[in-house]
């Protein structure tokens, strides 16, 4: 029996590793811990004034700062509509085809024509797309601020 050896091997004396383990933990043990060595100070906090001059400047930058910066007020549509031009030159239709790639496999209706029209409206109203005529269609493209968002 190969096994029964082996286990009166491990029921006999612990091996010379595993007592040399031991005296290493408890050589450990004996040291300070280090909460032991700290001591801990109450120390007294004083709520700080804000200056009028302090408070007058932070509304001007969070003014300015809404003003500059109005991404926060598109809609879930029009920022899909911004991420499928991709610094290209789109018709409508082909627009369409993009943005409803993405939407008609999870479920969610497709853009109509009138849906787009008007989010594409919207996205030149606020200064991140423009259009031409070409021939007798609108082509739409990017602006440097509409750029700037996608990225």
């Amino acid at each position: 029996m190969p096994y029964g050896n082996n286990m009166e091997n491990k029921n006999n004396k612990p091996s010379q590793k595993e007592s040399d383990n031991k005296d290493k933990v408890n050589e450990q043990s004996k040291k300070p811990v280090a909460k032991d060595l700290v001591t801990l100070k109450h120390v007294e906090v004083k709520k700080q004034d804000i200056s009028p001059e302090a408070r007058d400047l932070a509304q001007t930058l969070k003014e300015r700062y809404l003003e500059h910066d109005q991404f926060e007020r598109l809609s879930n549509d029009e920022i899909t509509i911004l991420e499928t031009f991709m610094n290209k030159r789109l018709f409508l239709e082909r627009i369409a085809i993009i943005a409803n790639q993405s939407r008609i496999p999870l479920g969610i209706p497709g853009f109509k024509k009138a849906e787009l029209e008007e989010i594409l409206e919207n996205l030149i109203s606020k200064g991140y797309i423009e259009s031409q005529m070409v021939g007798e269609k609108n082509v739409y493209f990017l602006t440097e601020r509409g750029k700037y968002r996608i990225q």
